[in-house]
């Protein structure tokens, strides 16, 4: 897998940036857990549509595809973990 450019590092977390600021301005009248689900369903959603359109099933299985997701997800939530926990602390009790 070759690495990203510069340009398209930049494009990759302005996009990122624009769902996280949407899902803020929607978390102020429908609650952050709401909204985290949402978030959720959504990102499954279309990955599920863009794994079935880009002719994937041809050559992956459904499990081998969740599989994929599942260990992306959890490199980019667990690095986001440590972020949030770095820029914000641990919030009172």
């Amino acid at each position: 897998m070759s690495t990203p450019s510069k340009e398209d590092a930049q494009q990759f977390f302005e996009i990122s940036n624009q769902f996280v600021t949407l899902a803020n301005e929607l978390g102020e009248d429908h609650g952050r857990p709401r909204v985290s689900a949402a978030v959720l369903w959504a990102a499954s959603r279309y990955n599920a549509f863009t794994w079935v359109m880009s002719g994937a099933p041809e050559k992956q299985t459904p499990e081998e595809a969740v599989e994929i997701f599942v260990a992306q997800y959890r490199k980019m939530l667990a690095e986001n973990l440590k972020l949030m926990r770095e820029e914000f602390g641990t919030p009172p009790k």
